[in-house]
């Protein structure tokens, strides 16, 4: 009987093809147009059943048989007039999945594991220029908040640049913080007002801290390859790290943008085991300088738990100092290491260039996905790149036309890929504009087909076509005119997982849910 039933829906899906159209607005190709501003310095798309706006997206190259298998892809793009939002995408086609500006917030936005559990995890705060003062969220696939975590004793709380859970159930955050300290061996005055970094450990279930770590505890002012010393709003940035995860022994590998290095911190007394780059660099170059030149980098990671290569990304500018596109100078780049810890010793395994040659002067991120591809953010800079393990570029995707002023251009501060479920408790949204009946969930990830209903009455509706889901945002023509609709959401089976407002043809509001009997 359920075979019949479905069977049927199916029957109505090829009957009322012709009265489903694309709600959402296509990507573009014409890269021209695009970066001729024809689309706007900041396209973006707008919905009738939703008051979220997402970027228009430009395709540069997508091939789709050879990017890395991950459902979604997960990113916080800027968007004018839109508070900053975690975001998810299909990466079947680049839809909307969820955001949600409420959370004020979103970088580093990506699926973490914790307790055998998927969770959305991002940061959350007050953004300030260079590093925020806030929170690392946890949301689950209910998109209902699980934790939301900062740091004890450390002023301004969690930073924006990263927030790692461990395999242990600890959660790692940045911190940012001012102090008045002499800085007369870095030209400054003897006192001084420094922003300086330190990072932090908690036990995820509990709250309580395992471990704090202090840049001035370990590290010399004079080992800072930034800007010379100059007076500055908010403090002189002579440390500026951006990324820190727990090695399987407990220890913490670190990324230092203005001392352009990597470095180990052991994880019992905070001293420095080792750091690749920089001033005090502790490897010797077998690739001439290519794998230590980094500079001004962000998201350094152990590529596995041998822990024997690095992946990173390379702003190798702290300023704008080329074009972009058309980089001639001090180009970004994703860089692969390996590391030889007996002979101390360091070598170029991949480095990968955007294939118009960028300049990400800030920001960026490089996920090194299963299959051995890359997905790399560019930071300012607002595209995103998915190379394969031969460094073939096989997506490349701009959110705005090339933009290369001081204040950035994106940001797409770091893009991750992975597979995820949501199942948001709310109910799906239903909009009728002009005839046309729209319908989006925000956040679900197991609709496949969409049911509208009318009736002459709120409370008694019958069936009167089945589409197939398009997209973030589905539009039905209704075959007949009717004064109420309602929409319910089919999963690929036909099953029924939820149901929308239901909404008045006449003047487009809505009179409430659905009435179940």
């Amino acid at each position: 009987m359920y075979t019949s039933r479905f069977s049927a829906l199916l029957v109505t899906i090829c009957a009322a093809a012709a009265g489903q159209v694309w709600a959402d607005m296509p990507v573009i190709t014409d890269a021209v147009a695009y970066n001729s501003w024809t689309y706007g310095d900041r396209p973006n798309q707008t919905y009738y059943s939703s008051p979220i706006k997402t970027p228009r997206f430009l395709i540069n190259k997508w091939d789709k048989n050879a990017t890395s298998y991950g459902s979604h892809i997960f990113l916080a793009p800027a968007i004018p007039g839109q508070k900053a939002s975690p975001m998810i995408l299909s990466a079947e086609d680049l839809s909307l999945v969820y955001a949600d500006p409420k959370w004020n917030g979103g970088t580093d936005t990506r699926m973490q594991i914790y307790d055998g559990k998927s969770y959305l995890t991002f940061w959350s705060g007050l953004d300030y220029k260079g590093h925020g003062s806030g929170g690392g969220v946890m949301v689950d696939k209910h998109y209902n908040m699980f934790k939301n975590l900062t740091t004890t004793g450390l002023d301004t709380g969690a930073d924006s640049h990263d927030f790692v859970l461990t395999k242990d159930g600890g959660a790692i955050m940045n911190n940012y913080h001012n102090i008045t300290t002499d800085l007369t061996s870095i030209g400054g005055p003897k006192k001084g007002n420094l922003l300086t970094c330190a990072f932090q450990e908690v036990d995820i279930k509990t709250g309580k801290v395992r471990f704090t770590w202090n840049a001035l505890d370990h590290f010399n002012l004079t080992e800072s390859m930034s800007d010379k010393y100059h007076e500055v709003e908010g403090g002189f940035d002579w440390f500026h790290m951006n990324a820190i995860s727990k090695t399987k022994d407990g220890n913490y590998l670190i990324s230092i943008r203005h001392l352009r290095t990597v470095a180990l911190i052991n994880g019992t007394d905070g001293s420095r085991i080792w750091q690749v780059g920089g001033i005090n660099n502790s490897f010797e170059d077998l690739s001439g300088g290519n794998a230590t030149n980094f500079a001004f980098q962000h998201d350094a990671r152990f590529t596995d738990e041998t822990e024997e290569e690095i992946t990173l990304f390379d702003n190798h500018a702290m300023h704008v100092t080329s074009p972009t596109a058309g980089c001639t100078d001090n180009c970004t780049r994703g860089v692969r290491i390996g590391l030889d810890y007996e002979k101390m010793e360091v070598e170029l395994i991949s480095e990968f260039y955007h294939p118009q040659s960028v300049q990400a002067w800030a920001q960026g991120g490089y996920h090194l996905l299963p299959n051995g591809n890359a997905i790399l953010g560019w930071g300012v800079v607002p595209v995103m790149t998915e190379f394969d393990e031969a460094g073939n570029v096989v997506m490349d995707v701009q959110i705005r036309p090339w933009n290369t002023t001081e204040a950035g251009g994106g940001p797409l501060y770091r893009v991750y890929k992975f597979d995820w479920v949501g199942e948001p408790l709310w109910e799906p949204s239903c909009a009728v504009n002009d005839g046309t009946v729209y319908v989006s969930w925000n956040g679900a990830t197991e609709v496949a087909f969409w049911s509208l209903f009318g009736g002459d009455s709120h409370t008694s509706m019958d069936h009167l076509a089945t589409v197939k889901k398009a997209g973030f945002e589905t539009a039905i023509l209704s075959p007949y005119e009717v004064a109420f609709v309602r929409v319910d959401a089919l999963d690929k089976d036909g099953n029924t997982i939820g149901s929308s407002n239901v909404v008045d043809t006449s003047s487009g509001g809505s009179v409430g849910s659905r009435i179940r009997s």
